[in-house]
Formats: C-alpha cells, sequence, structure tokens
C-alpha cells in the first residue's frame, strides 16, 4: 500500500511537471513577415502582428463573381464565410468592422489582399458584408480593428514605417517632388525599385517606430493633396 502510494504520488508531480511544459511549449513563435508584393506599380510591405490598430475607411464586398476562386493566401474563396481583404494585414488576422452608419459590426479573418481602389481600405466577404448592411449601398465608412490572430499569438507592431509620397520613372521629377516635401519634412529620400527591368525613383518620408504618428503624417500630405500616399514597413 505503501509501494502504490509513492509511486501514484512521483507519477502525480511527473503529470503536472509534464503539463505545465507543455503549456510552455504551446504557444507559437511569432510568424515571419511576408514578402513585400507589387500591384499597378505600387510595392506593398505586409506587416508582422499588429495589436491595437484602429484604420477608418471606406469598405467594399465581393461576392459571387469570386466564389471557389483561390484568395492570395492559397485558400478557396468562400462568401458564404466571414473573410475579407487587406493590403497589408497579416493573414489570419481578426478584425472587427464596424458600419460607421448604422453601427453595426462583424468581425472577419483576414485571407486575401485588396482593395487596390483608392480610399478604400478593406474588402469584406459577403457574409461579413451582410452583417453589417453593406450589401445593398455597395459600399460604407467602417472602422476596423484588429482583436486577434488564428495563432493566438502576441500581437505587435514590427519594423519601422515610412511613407511613400510618389514614384517616377525620370528621376527629375522625383528630385522636384523631393525638394518641395522638404520645405516641411525632415527627412526625404529617394529609393530605387527595378520592376520587370523598368527603373523607379520612389520619394519616401520618414522613418518613424509609431505606427499612430506615421498614419497621422500621411493625413497631413494628404490633406496637402498628395493623394497616393501609403505607409511601407521596414
Amino acid at each position: 500500500m505503501k509501494f502504490n502510494f509513492f509511486w501514484s504520488a512521483i507519477f502525480f508531480v511527473l503529470a503536472v511537471w509534464v503539463m505545465s511544459c507543455s503549456r510552455v511549449s504551446i504557444h507559437p513563435s511569432p510568424a515571419k513577415k511576408a514578402p513585400p508584393y507589387a500591384v499597378n506599380g505600387k510595392v506593398f510591405y505586409p506587416l508582422g502582428k499588429v495589436e491595437g490598430y484602429v484604420e477608418r475607411g471606406i469598405a467594399s464586398w465581393y461576392g459571387e463573381e469570386f466564389q471557389g476562386k483561390r484568395t492570395s493566401n492559397g485558400e478557396i474563396y468562400n462568401m458564404y464565410e466571414k473573410t475579407a481583404a487587406h493590403r497589408i494585414i497579416p493573414f489570419g488576422t481578426y478584425v472587427q468592422v464596424t458600419n460607421l452608419t448604422n453601427g453595426k459590426k462583424t468581425t472577419v479573418r483576414i485571407n486575401d489582399r485588396g482593395p487596390f481602389i483608392k480610399g478604400r481600405i478593406i474588402d469584406l466577404s459577403y457574409a461579413g458584408a451582410r452583417e453589417i448592411g453593406l450589401i445593398g449601398p455597395g459600399t460604407a465608412p467602417v472602422e476596423l480593428k484588429v482583436v486577434g490572430s488564428s495563432g493566438s499569438a502576441p500581437l505587435c507592431w514590427t519594423g519601422n514605417f515610412v511613407i511613400q509620397v510618389g514614384a517616377f520613372e525620370d528621376l527629375k521629377n522625383a528630385n522636384g517632388l523631393k525638394a518641395k516635401l522638404s520645405h516641411h519634412y525632415g527627412h526625404v529620400y529617394i529609393t530605387t525599385f527595378n520592376s520587370r527591368g523598368k527603373f523607379f525613383y520612389r520619394v519616401r518620408i520618414g522613418k518613424y517606430n509609431n505606427f499612430q504618428e506615421t498614419v497621422q503624417i500621411q493625413k497631413e500630405l494628404e490633406s496637402r493633396g498628395y493623394r497616393d500616399t501609403f505607409v511601407v514597413a521596414e
């Protein structure tokens, strides 16, 4: 009886130790930053996982014409699942979207890239759009907020941020924009980009390590008439 009790106690201690080790080991490691991609001459840099990200803009939706086609992360698009496309938020991230015209909310998972129409920030699947009353009007002002990820890993911004204001094939035009921006901003510079043998001169501002500050400066640039700006993570 004493023998059984002794080994039972040993097994209990070992079980507790194994369970505690398991709890430590199952935490997923942070996801690697996805590679950049280009659309219509613009290069987009998907970010590392994000926390506390809030964005306002116009939402649209896509449905039956894309049913059964592959999304950017390789999944088959299902218009009846609550998913969405965003240009730089990591795949697998869950985003709460609030329709600012009626207060309705939905939570969608990012599995695609887009939208690439000026002024729009997110494309919802049919199911997500229906939940916030977007089907009829087609577009609406929304607020989106990152609320989690499919891996349940800690969410945080990674890297530094810069703002791209313009891209030109002619270096003279790039230098002209750089000179104009330098009157108002401290660190303006030009980088080159080779796209299928064609060189572009990209005019950028920054670096910033605070995303919210970067967005504020981007809005300021837009108020000055620079409408084609976008944020780049480095």
